[in-house]
């Protein structure tokens, strides 16, 4: 008797999600003979293939369903269901003939699939055998059915199977012919798209895009880990704090990997998996050499199948990695080996991969071991090649759990670490570093001038990065007129360094003619680093100019660039990432901003240069604030003009101080914009006219426009109305789109305070004229505050009418906020010139500060050190120790160090508390 639920898949959920990134193998389907659809368990096949079955279905099409078991693999069983799964997609269709299963009856099972092939090809319609789970299918006699149906298949016979990575059906010549298709894990994974819509469809609409990003990392888009994930946070009441301590430690995924991937396993199984599990990737020679034994490739083999958090690399014979969740899991385990075992296996491990070429992994495997001498050794033969490849984090890595002595005692290695500092952002240690170079040369009784060279390259781009311009400029033209011709890393940084003091000086021809000097090289010879910089800063000029186009264009193939070389989360993908996020929010694509920010704030904040990308997490400060969240809001806003106060990088502190003037001007916090507005004068900086438009220049002009915004609101609009049109004139003779725009708002904002309205107009259309065919449309909006006076007034003048169809639309979208929030809208905005006529007002250059916050508690704060500080604001935040770790530039264990201290220091017994007990005495 057959068994009827095997004609049967899963009942599908009501809350799928539908993988639009696989639609082109559904649309495939009737094109090809097979389609194979190959992931671990847990990973969606059956779902999947449930889900186009009935999409079939619903077309007419004429489908079998089988799930496959062990004991299909007798090959009378196996073809009993195949011709019951097929008489079952007939259903009374056959109009009188026989079931395939009668009329196979006298038939020896060999002679079946040749029944089945001449049945199929005298029907006129596509018919599909869903064939689920059919790893099962091991048996020589079942394989060879298979391998005769596919292979004798007529066209209108289409097989869909779902299967293990290391199902072997024999399809290589019906590949050749063009009649399969297939996706593997990668294709399997959820991207952070599809992540986003699951919780959404599961309840959890309030889950931040951060924790989403975080957990779909974690788990690599293993849908199954994320089901576990969606079902313990209905129970926690503590949400943040679950997705940073979601691993392969969590209770429920620990439940899970044991019951269903340990405990099936023998014992001598558990314990190889634990061996090996202390390096990221392994192959049957590297355990073989670990373990002394001879068996692996054997074992490898057959725990592939039997195990199915093992994952084979593509395109590599013979090696595989763990899942993270398994490794994660089976981290608790390693604790328990003696500690001289768990040393040889590193030491050994760093031997086998030093003989291979493998340094980065040689070097992981002898900071484990213990010997610092060996892996400072292997460092420096690594170090420049990190530098050029933008691999900062790797380096900063071993940098932070080795003693600095040993780096100090090598200059070149020296020299090489302070070019990372000064990219990943860590200026005070950079300083240090260079200051000590700088002295051991002048110790030295003979000129190094190599070493002279490639010091006073590295100053170049540390001055550039610290918004000292100028002097970044002078030191990249000293050493261009001076320097090797051959040294494409260098020339590609300082051509970086010219190119972006052409953009801020508005010379933008002379700033992309400068990257021919970078361009002399073949990319494949080119340092990835330098190549992403110059990708932002070619980007960036492209964008004041307004070809939005070609910026995109840019700043994609920096964000490619920076992926492939350090992932997601590093700093070279993070730069590219903020600086396209900010162009993205200024053409009003919030939630493409958002997606590409996910997961990278504090990477941006602490570890990305503010010069490129300071305006991705301003815009993200706006997102929060337009959504009516202004506690993340503020935040964030706190964590960046914190980071960037650290550094001493006055443009962005100036930046964040006028977006907390703009928000007290919403809430009319009359006493906060007389505070803001002293911080701003007092962060006014002088200006060499001799030098240009420089970084100083910029940082006035956002302190001047923030004062113009209060001038507005305080009735004193008249005060920058010179300005505004000298602004204006200025930005439109170099060509600096977005700031004509935004000055031309302002100045239509001003004018129509004093009186001027049809300057006020006339300013307000040519700025509409200009960004509606661009849809540079976000600034309209943040500048809402400060136009609705002029728009209220137009909405009731007939020049209105005037004015094309979609300009008219989008003044009424402003004028009501229409794409604000509804919970969060304002009824109305109250300027303090309206509201406060009779009242006597305090001239904007003569307001007193408001009092100052209390001071922190000052024992506590010096018992924390300045690293334990930034990991408490990191904290703060919400980051996890992984986003930690990425944003400070350091390994996830030691920022678990770091955050123990905190614990102690702070008597705190979790994260929360010791956020809480900061926050109380002041030191956050």
């Amino acid at each position: 008797m057959l068994v009827r639920t095997k004609f049967l898949p899963p009942s599908l959920l009501t809350n799928l999600v539908r993988r639009k990134n696989l639609e082109d193998y559904f649309e495939n389907l009737p094109a090809h003979t097979v389609t194979l659809v190959r992931a671990p368990a847990g990973f969606g096949k059956t779902t999947l293939l449930a889900d186009w079955r009935k999409r079939l279905l619903m077309d007419g099409g004429k489908i079998a369903w089988l799930s496959l078991d062990e004991h299909d693999n007798e090959p009378s069983q196996f073809l009993s269901y195949l011709l019951g799964a097929l008489d079952q997609a007939f259903e009374g269709d056959r109009q009188g003939a026989t079931s395939f299963l009668s009329a196979s009856g006298n038939l020896a099972p060999f002679q079946v699939a040749g029944f089945i092939v001449n049945e199929v090809q005298q029907l006129s319609d596509d018919i599909y055998i869903f064939l689920d789970d059919v790893h099962e299918l091991n048996s020589a006699p079942a394989l060879s059915i298979l391998y005769d149906l596919f292979h004798y298949a007529p066209p209108n016979l289409h097989f869909v199977l779902a299967g293990r990575p290391a199902t072997w059906l024999g399809l290589s010549r019906l590949k050749v012919q063009g009649r399969v298709q297939e996706t593997g894990i990668g294709e399997m994974r959820f991207d952070i798209a599809e992540a986003i819509e699951f919780f959404r469809l599961r309840g959890h609409d309030l889950l931040r895009l951060t924790d989403i990003d975080t957990l779909n990392q974690a788990t690599e888009g293993w849908v199954a880990g994320l089901c576990l994930a969606s079902q313990s946070l209905a129970r926690k009441r503590n949400v943040s704090e679950f997705v940073e301590t979601f691993c392969g430690e969590t209770k429920e995924i620990t439940e899970y990997i044991r019951e269903t991937v340990f405990r099936p396993i023998d014992e001598d199984d558990r314990r190889w998996l634990v061996q090996v599990s202390v390096v990221s990737r392994f192959c049957p020679a590297l355990c073989d050499e670990m373990l002394a034994t001879t068996d692996s490739a054997t074992r490898i083999r057959r725990l592939v199948e039997e195990v199915p958090f093992i994952i084979p690399l593509e395109g590599t014979e013979g090696w595989a990695r763990l899942h993270p969740l398994l490794r994660e899991f089976l981290a608790g385990e390693v604790q328990q080996l003696p500690a001289e075992e768990l040393t040889g296996l590193h030491r050994r491990a760093a031997r086998w991969f030093t003989s291979r070429g493998e340094v980065s992994e040689a070097i992981h495997h002898a900071i484990e071991e213990g010997n610092a001498a060996w892996a400072v050794e292997l460092i420096a033969k690594q170090s420049r090649r990190l530098v050029e490849t933008a691999q900062i984090l790797l380096l900063m890595s071993w940098y932070e759990r080795l003693p600095k002595a040993l780096f100090e005692e090598r200059l070149d290695l020296s020299v090489d670490v302070a070019w990372a500092l000064t990219l990943s952002m860590r200026m005070d240690e950079a300083t240090k570093t260079i200051a000590d170079v700088e002295a051991a040369l002048a110790r030295r009784d003979v000129p190094d001038r190599k070493l002279e060279l490639e010091l006073q390259a590295l100053k170049a781009a540390f001055f550039t990065l610290n918004d000292h311009t100028a002097e970044g400029l002078r030191q990249a033209e000293q050493w261009l007129a001076q320097g090797p011709r051959d040294d494409q890393f260098k020339i590609g940084a300082l051509a970086n360094v010219v190119t972006y003091n052409k953009l801020l000086a508005g010379e933008y021809d002379a700033a992309l003619e400068a990257q021919v000097m970078g361009e002399s090289w073949a990319a494949p010879e080119r340092s990835r680093f330098t190549m992403i910089y110059a990708a932002c800063v070619t980007g960036a000029v492209h964008e004041q100019r307004g070809d939005f186009d070609k910026a995109i264009e840019s700043y994609e193939e920096a964000l490619r660039l920076g992926e492939e070389a350090g992932g997601r989360r590093s700093v070279p993908a993070s730069m590219p990432a903020s600086c396209l996020a900010g162009l993205l929010y200024d053409l009003d694509d919030a939630l493409g901003a958002q997606k590409l920010l996910a997961g990278r704030f504090d990477i941006v904040c602490s570890r990305t240069p503010p010069t490129f990308s300071w305006r991705g997490p301003i815009s993200l400060v706006r997102l929060h604030a337009a959504e009516g969240d202004m506690k993340r809001a503020m935040e964030r806003l706190d964590r960046l003009e914190a980071v960037t106060n650290r550094l001493n990088f006055t443009r962005v502190v100036a930046a964040c101080v006028v977006q907390r003037l703009h928000f007290a001007l919403q809430s009319n916090d009359w006493r906060q914009v007389r505070h803001l507005l002293n911080r701003l004068e007092g962060l006014r900086q002088a200006e060499d006219p001799a030098h240009g438009r420089t970084a100083t220049t910029v940082t006035n002009e956002i302190i001047r426009l923030g004062e113009a915004r209060a001038d507005i609101m305080l009735g004193e609009a008249r005060r920058s109305l010179d300005y505004l049109e000298t602004y204006v004139a200025d930005a439109e003779a170099m060509g600096r789109f977005g700031d004509t725009i935004s000055g031309l708002i302002l100045l239509a904002a001003a004018q129509w305070a004093t009186g001027d309205h049809g300057g006020a107009i006339a300013s307000f259309r040519q700025a509409l004229a200009s960004a509606l065919p661009r849809r540079y449309l976000r600034v309209f909006r943040d500048q809402r505050l400060y136009l609705l006076p002029l728009l209220k007034g137009l909405s009731a003048s007939p020049a209105l009418v005037e004015l094309p169809v979609a300009k008219q639309t989008f003044i009424a979208e402003l004028l009501t906020g229409a794409r604000e929030p509804q919970g969060q809208r304002r009824a109305e905005v109250v300027s303090f010139a309206d509201a406060g006529k009779s009242q006597a007002r305090a001239q904007p250059t003569h307001m007193l500060a408001t009092r100052e916050e209390d001071p922190p508690d000052q024992t506590l704060y010096q018992q924390l050190t300045g690293r334990e500080r930034e990991v408490l604001a990191c904290m703060a935040e919400g980051l996890t120790n992984k986003e930690i770790a990425g944003a400070l530039t350091i390994t996830p264990e030691t920022v678990k160090w770091y955050v123990k201290q905190i614990f102690i220091k702070l008597g705190a017994n979790t994260r929360t508390q010791a956020v809480r007990q900061a926050r109380r005495a002041r030191v956050l």
